[in-house]
């Protein structure tokens, strides 16, 4: 398996973001239970923060934020995972 790559990500404003990936597909990825962990990740519940700090990184291979407590990213095949568990069940 050659692996999943991002192409463009877009926040939204309810804390998910749209992802088009590599192969032309999209999915859209909730990141509210990440945020209701707190810690680290708390810095994403401030909008400025989710919808102005996010970019991919890595040529695709990861999605991150800056935040005043570091770097926070997610590796894109635990995103596709996240998004294809259905259909990912049934490979």
């Amino acid at each position: 398996m050659a692996g999943h790559s991002i192409a463009r990500a877009t926040p939204r404003s309810d804390f998910t973001v749209m992802i088009e990936w590599s192969d032309g597909s999209s999915s859209v990825v909730d990141f509210r239970s990440d945020i209701a962990k707190g810690e680290a990740l708390g810095y994403l519940r401030e909008a400025a923060v989710f919808l102005h700090r996010l970019f991919v990184q890595s040529e695709g291979k990861s999605l991150a934020w800056e935040t005043p407590a570091g770097l926070i990213d997610f590796h894109a095949e635990e995103l596709w995972r996240r998004t294809h568990a259905k259909s990912f069940a049934a490979e």
